[in-house]
């Protein structure tokens, strides 16, 4: 189980085997083994970056949504991590979970 940050350094969930949960434990989606990581209806979402965070990058088309996978048993969720310092801008990337003009899909 590893804990994953917002860009802005606030957690936003953990993943467990390759499901992705809030830090509330409600299953958000899926990493693949290639880094790309999917929400729970099978939309792109973006890619793990340094292995705790989680961006899309607005200069490479998306890929095609994937067949949702059935959501996993619920973990009990760790103890959510204490907020980490920002992280500076990277050009062309955003977190998809901190962009109020588009919010990720559901």
């Amino acid at each position: 189980m590893r804990h994953i940050f917002k860009w802005s350094g606030a957690p936003l969930g953990f993943i467990h085997g390759s499901a992705l949960f809030g830090c509330d434990g409600r299953y958000l989606g899926w990493a693949g083994q290639d880094g790309r990581v999917w929400l729970e209806d099978g939309s792109y979402i973006g890619e793990l970056i340094e292995g705790e965070y989680i961006l899309r990058n607005t200069l490479r088309p998306e890929p095609p949504p994937q067949v949702p996978r059935a959501p996993p048993m619920l973990p009990i969720p760790p103890p959510a991590p204490k907020s980490r310092k920002p992280r500076p801008p990277r050009a062309g990337w955003v977190d998809p979970f901190e962009q109020p003009a588009s919010p990720p899909r559901r």
